[in-house]
């Protein structure tokens, strides 16, 4: 039976001359999904809830001291993929308008071998001896063009194979990012600069950590039928998929923007190893009941984030998919009707991220 893989290489941008794999900042809205998605291991301590909750009091911010990674991968690329090998991919990819599947799940052992050899690729030269064969032949891992799929054996992959494998997705993002042109900022919209100045303070003031050793990406883009553009950048280790795959714990960020303001709406902290604990029935009737969860985020928006607008009002603010999730909601809504939403964790009130909506203007 195959499995969906979804394609690295609708997640690239060609950003300042280089390869930007994202995380969260594709699309709108999948800053939430994503960040909930990645959580899994437990770790976290409940803490006392006389205070705001912040997951950077549980686990140190990494930071690198020494010399910073360097990725060698785009100039690598540009030297060995001829304009044919290029070619031929991105016509692949546009008549299928997707990447390959896989004729099975990698395991979790082979997912944590093939991230530590991605960036063994990516930072340290580690190159396969050859490439992953397009026919089978005498082989038993190879790329079937005519299935749309990568066939893999039913034992482990080795490392040769895991990194074939991580030198196609490498190929095939670069191929993909040739004929896209990352969107630009024009004269009404802040700089780079100005938004990760923005997000660093947002960053440090909510969640009070200290950003500045940690690989900082950014990318602008436009969205919906306004074409509105914001920033949206990503604060995390170097390295970060050996971390996980070596059972690491560390937190990572991520930030919007609003282009044309320069106000931040959005500031979220991924915790790996945050526990989900999906909230019951009878936990959110509870909840309904204890105002100590909006007595939180009052805390939040005005201790942590420094809001000096008057509050006229607060509420839980629930769904279904939210309870699934573990997360409690709390709207606070401003004097002159802009709002702001703090998610915290069930059931210890950690907060995991504060977004905030400016007021409509008069009309």
């Amino acid at each position: 039976m195959k499995s969906k893989r979804i394609t690295a290489a609708i997640t690239v941008f060609a950003i300042s001359g280089g390869l930007l794999t994202l995380s969260a900042l594709s699309v709108p809205g999948l800053v939430k999904q994503q960040a909930v998605a990645a959580e899994r291991i437990p770790a976290v301590q409940e803490q006392s809830i006389t205070k705001v909750k912040l997951d950077s009091g549980n686990i140190p911010v990494l930071k690198v001291e020494a010399a910073t990674p360097v990725s060698t991968v785009e100039e690598y690329l540009k030297e060995q993929m001829t304009p044919a090998e290029i070619k031929k991919i991105t016509d692949y990819f546009n008549i299928r308008n997707s990447g390959l599947d896989m004729s099975r799940d990698m395991s979790e052992a082979e997912v944590k071998r093939r991230d530590i050899l991605d960036e063994n690729y990516q930072y340290d030269g580690l190159r396969p001896a050859s490439s992953i064969p397009l026919q089978k032949g005498n082989n038993e891992f190879y790329i079937d063009m005519q299935q749309g799929s990568f066939m893999l054996p039913a034992r482990a992959l080795t490392d040769e194979e895991l990194l074939q494998f991580v030198d196609w997705n490498w190929r095939e993002n670069f191929a993909l990012s040739q004929q896209w042109k990352p969107q630009q900022p024009d004269t009404k919209d802040i700089s780079k600069t100005a938004a990760l100045s923005a997000a660093k303070a947002s960053v440090a003031r909510i969640f009070d950590a200290d950003v500045s050793k940690l690989e900082t990406k950014a990318s602008f883009n436009r969205f919906g039928p306004a074409q509105k553009g914001n920033w949206w950048i990503s604060y995390r280790p170097y390295k970060m998929k050996t971390l996980l795959a070596n059972g690491v714990s560390f937190l990572s960020y991520n930030v919007i923007v609003d282009s044309l303001t320069g106000t931040v709406v959005d500031t979220t902290v991924v915790n790996y190893d945050a526990v989900r604990t999906p909230i019951s029935a009878a936990a959110s009737k509870k909840i309904s009941k204890d105002k100590s969860w909006i007595e939180a985020a009052r805390r939040i928006v005005t201790e942590k984030q420094g809001e000096t607008r008057k509050i006229s009002s607060a509420s839980l603010v629930k769904s279904a998919e939210d309870e699934k999730r573990g997360m409690v909601n709390v709207k606070i809504t401003l004097e002159d009707g802009s709002t702001y939403t703090a998610e915290m964790r069930y059931p210890d009130q950690t907060l995991r991220c504060l977004i905030y909506k400016e007021a409509a203007p008069a009309k």
